[in-house]
């Protein structure tokens, strides 16, 4: 047996490569929840991922680094999120863009989730603001029915008080054009604004899928209840109604819980000679208020 698996070394050695390779593959669940970093080559995307989740993508200072789909995991409010990282896209037709772009462009299009766009204010990218504006007005259709967290990234390297009049409106223009997007300033080197890129993110898509869960489904328990307040027809006051069988001795009800009093009154008394029990007086208040 040993010989004959010997004879097998390099087909096993090839089928224990091709394991590793499928286990490095991104497996991505259009069912979960989901952050999607996205933005031009060399603004920070990468960084970002590897500080928020478990995933060690690789980070070089020249563009296309990321050539696929990366994939991490993460948790937030107990519950288990993926976040995926996305090539560099660059501001250029559909039918211009290459193979590693599109993957960008479909993960865009068909996954249900939270956008994360990263705009490098220092542009040390290598790309301008006006052109990672540009790009982002470029795609925002597919941005639609989709929580937007605008990140002003790298302010490690340049404040964003220290933008001059002309690029301060061009970002504050597209918070005009989507009034629900967040604005948040983040620096990946100094991991300022970082948990809170996350935290802002996942909140609101989980608020997204709660509203979409409530509307439109007729299983939903809130078109099944109908919640009616009684409204007062009049000042008149109106006290508290007890039937008169409980205020009487002689009533039925009352005589059976006299008896039921009594029996409790015994198992005091055997358990406690010195127990004297309660006056009449202490009984019809048990009786009335029972």
């Amino acid at each position: 047996m040993v010989k004959v698996l010997k004879r097998q070394d390099t087909s096993l050695q090839y089928l224990e490569e091709v394991r590793q390779h499928m286990a490095r593959l991104p497996n991505i669940d259009p069912s979960e929840r989901t952050l999607l970093i996205c933005g031009f080559p060399n603004v920070g995307k990468s960084t970002f991922i590897n500080l928020i989740t478990n995933t060690k993508s690789e980070v070089q200072p020249y563009a296309f680094t990321t050539k696929s789909l990366i994939v991490g995991h993460t948790d937030y409010n107990s519950l288990p999120w993926q976040v995926i990282d996305t090539p560099g896209i660059l501001d250029h037709a559909i039918d211009a863009r290459n193979t590693i772009e599109m993957q960008s462009i479909t993960a865009l299009a068909h996954l249900r989730c939270s956008i994360i766009y990263m705009i490098d204010i220092s542009e040390s990218c290598g790309y301008s603001i006006q052109q990672q504006v540009s790009l982002f007005e470029s795609i925002c259709a597919l941005f639609q029915n989709k929580p937007i967290v605008v990140v002003i990234n790298k302010i490690d390297l340049r404040r964003p008080e220290d933008l001059n009049p002309e690029e301060a409106e061009l970002i504050d223009g597209i918070f005009r054009n989507f009034p629900l997007a967040q604005r948040i300033n983040m620096s990946s080197f100094s991991e300022e604004g970082v948990m809170t890129v996350k935290s802002k993110a996942c909140e609101m898509l989980l608020e997204l899928r709660t509203e979409m869960r409530m509307k439109g489904r007729k299983e939903e328990i809130r078109n099944r209840l109908h919640v009616s307040e009684p409204m007062k027809r009049d000042d008149k006051q109106r006290e508290a109604y007890y039937p008169e069988t409980l205020g009487h001795a002689d009533g039925k009800v009352a005589r059976r819980k006299l008896a039921e009093y009594e029996n409790q009154q015994e198992l005091y008394y055997n358990f406690d000679p010195e127990y004297h029990g309660q006056d009449w007086k202490r009984k019809l208040d048990f009786l009335l208020s029972n």
